[in-house]
């Protein structure tokens, strides 16, 4: 017997996440030029997973946000004084590891040392998806793309279980890692974008690990450029229970 069909995905609108941790959010700006800016971070969601390489040290879980970006006249009884020449929406999340190690020494024999480095990097893959809408002359686009991005956080210091060795160095307080999610023109009144199941994976952090997703919008013209950006609320990766 075949099985049942997955359910069809719908793409979620901003405003239908109104509470909790994954809550939508939305700002505007007025520019001095005349035109009224909106950026929106929705869709949020977080599942945490055991990391595959199952390090205590180690941290990995599946994202997904949405960012939308309208542009529209600020007031219909007076023209804006200049036209936007570009627009530009991106998503993506900030990843903070909690410390991290300077001057690491590693001596004597270690046991299930798995984690003694002070080169670690947060990772993050998946496939991104946008929709844009054309001006008033013009038809309706949509696309996609697939991407891995790296990029490294400052070295940290793991927990590693020793019989006669020792491990040395000087902590100090962690750093933070921008990884964009998606990038889009916004070449009519309104574009927006969707990123599901961006896989995110940090090793060799003490202390834990917390991302923040984020929505921009840039805008110029011949006289003024602005960039608005909305935020997520900071949530922890955790580390569910792995099967043994």
């Amino acid at each position: 017997m075949a099985p049942p069909p997955a359910p069809l995905m719908r793409v979620p609108v901003p405003g239908q996440i109104r509470t909790g941790e994954f809550a939508d959010t939305s700002r505007e700006l007025i520019t001095r030029d005349g035109w009224k800016v909106t950026v929106s971070k929705f869709g949020e969601k977080l599942d945490s997973v055991p990391p595959l390489n199952r390090s205590p040290q180690s941290f990995e879980g599946f994202s997904s946000v949405g960012g939308e970006a309208k542009i529209e006249i600020a007031d219909a009884k007076h023209k804006p004084v200049n036209k936007i020449k570009s627009a530009t929406l991106t998503t993506g999340v900030q990843v903070g590891c909690a410390v991290t190690a300077d001057s690491l020494t590693v001596g004597g024999s270690l046991s299930n040392a798995t984690t003694a480095s002070i080169t670690p990097t947060v990772t993050a893959s998946g496939t991104v998806t946008g929709q844009g809408q054309g001006g008033s002359s013009g038809g309706q686009g949509g696309g996609s793309v697939s991407g891995t991005g790296t990029g490294s956080l400052s070295g940290t210091l793991s927990d590693t279980v020793t019989e006669t060795g020792n491990i040395s160095g000087i902590l100090k307080p962690g750093t933070t890692k921008d990884i964009p999610y998606a990038k889009k023109a916004v070449v009519g009144p309104n574009a927006q974008v969707m990123s599901r199941d961006i896989r995110i994976a940090v090793d060799n952090c003490i202390g834990g690990v917390q991302v923040r997703t984020y929505a921009t919008v840039a805008i110029s013209t011949d006289a003024t450029d602005d960039t608005l950006t909305t935020f997520g609320k900071p949530i922890f990766l955790t580390r569910p229970e792995q099967n043994r």
